[in-house]
């Protein structure tokens, strides 16, 4: 039933034409037929859905990659590719502050729904898998057995959006992560404006066969799983400044890691053979990572500036190190410092961001990290980032970043996996040049 024919019903009513009986069989008539009719009615699904949202966006880009290597011929390697992301979505809104969502994805990569333009216009490269499945219990007036227990309260399940306070050197933002995640929140806490978030996070890397792989001597195989912590505080000046400092704690389980009883002591190497593979990388996890998130927000001259920042320190490098075959520890620290002025928000608004980066090899999980940075977001790395973007419309943007990155350790490979070991020295990356192009729509 139409809006139009809803208002006529009512006029009738009013008019004296029809009762109030009459008009309500005739507006249940109207939507089954509606409901019946072959087009021009979207049926939400079950009673219990109240609200539907439909959303996705697209991109093509340009980039250009450059590794220059050190060896006899110091060489150069070059790469430019085309790429598009394609992202479509579904949000049901359920009664009683739940509420789920799908979305589609192209690209295979758990930090990039990237896939290459090519191959005579075919469509192999072409498919949408799932990049977001969960169900979310959202309220602000949360309680407990009729006692209130914040002001405001998350919980999500399935293939989710990440609902940590952080930048793209943490976690990034394209990467989805896989089980739970909880928030609860206070505002006004102790002073106004002083609002408090505590998040929970437990996700799952690696689901294994615990008893396929066992042998003596070892322990057996296990699942792996991502867990964080993390406290924000957030304190708000106006509705267009504030402040947030959110320490948090990032750690991983050792999962399918063959351990022999002889490796245990720290005096041998790990038999890294019986390590599983992650998007084609052996894989040990091993971090332990206290983490500092900052950020500052203002309004000055009729645009809006943001600087932020991170710092994090792996409290297990020195194990993560010794997996990986990396000298003198390889390094547990990493942090990042960024200025934003500007937004793309409306058309006409542009937007600029400079940031610094610098991750030591042991120091974090490569998986977690902005995948553009340092051309596949190896460890072992620091570099700067310049983004510059435009709004044409509300819903076409242009995009134009560069990175420049290059070892910290010039001895050792960039890490990703257990890429670390030793190698020839003509196989070490020692800087990369990357730029990227960008045109963005949503819809």
């Amino acid at each position: 039933m139409t809006g139009d024919n809803n208002a006529l019903i009512e006029a009738l009513v009013q008019k004296g034409i029809l009762s109030g009986v009459e008009a309500e069989n005739i507006a249940a008539t109207m939507q089954k037929q509606n409901q019946s009719a072959p087009g021009g009615f979207l049926q939400l699904g079950s009673k219990a859905v109240t609200g539907l949202r439909l959303y996705g966006d697209a991109r093509i880009r340009y980039q250009w990659n450059n590794a220059s290597t050190e060896g006899p011929a110091n060489q150069n390697h070059d790469q430019d590719r085309y790429r598009l992301r394609v992202r479509l979505g579904v949000d049901y809104q359920f009664a009683e502050n739940w509420k789920a969502g799908v979305r589609l994805e192209t690209g295979t990569k758990s930090d990039s729904a990237n896939t290459d333009f090519g191959g005579f216009f075919s469509k192999d490269n072409m498919g949408m898998n799932i990049g977001l499945a969960y169900l979310e219990y959202e309220s602000a007036t949360p309680s407990l057995f009729n006692n209130s227990i914040g002001d405001y309260i998350d919980f999500r399940a399935g293939k989710i959006l990440q609902p940590f306070f952080n930048n793209d050197l943490l976690f990034y933002s394209e990467i989805n992560p896989e089980g739970f995640a909880e928030q609860i929140g206070w505002k006004d806490v102790g002073v106004e404006g002083l609002n408090l978030n505590l998040r929970g996070g437990e996700f799952i890397i690696s689901n294994v066969n615990e008893d396929s792989s066992w042998v003596a001597g070892q322990t057996p195989s296990s699942d792996q799983f991502l867990f964080i912590g993390q406290a924000e505080a957030r304190y708000n000046f106006d509705k267009n400044a504030y402040v947030s400092v959110a320490p948090s704690f990032i750690t991983e389980t050792d999962g399918s890691a063959y351990i022999t009883a002889n490796q245990q002591d720290g005096n041998a190497a790990f038999d890294t053979s019986q390590l599983p593979q992650v998007n084609g990388y052996t894989y040990f996890g091993r971090i332990d990572v206290v983490t500092l998130p900052v950020e500052v927000n203002w309004q000055a001259f009729g645009l809006p500036h943001r600087v932020y920042g991170s710092w994090g320190y792996n409290l297990s490098a020195n194990d993560r190190a010794r997996v990986y075959g990396l000298r003198d520890g390889g390094g547990n620290q990493l942090f990042n410092v960024g200025y934003q002025l500007g937004d793309t928000k409306k058309k006409g608004h542009w937007q600029f961001i400079a940031e610094y980066r610098f991750i030591e090899a042991a120091a974090y999980d490569s998986f977690l990290t902005d995948s553009n940075f340092f051309s596949l977001n190896y460890l072992n790395q620091q570099g700067f980032i310049l983004r510059a973007a435009y709004a044409f419309t509300d819903n076409v943007w242009l995009t134009a970043a560069y990175n420049h990155t290059n070892a910290i350790d010039g001895n050792a490979t960039p890490v990703k996996g257990l890429t670390a070991s030793s190698t020839t020295a003509s196989s070490l990356i020692k800087q990369v040049d990357m730029f990227q192009i960008d045109l963005n729509w949503k819809f």
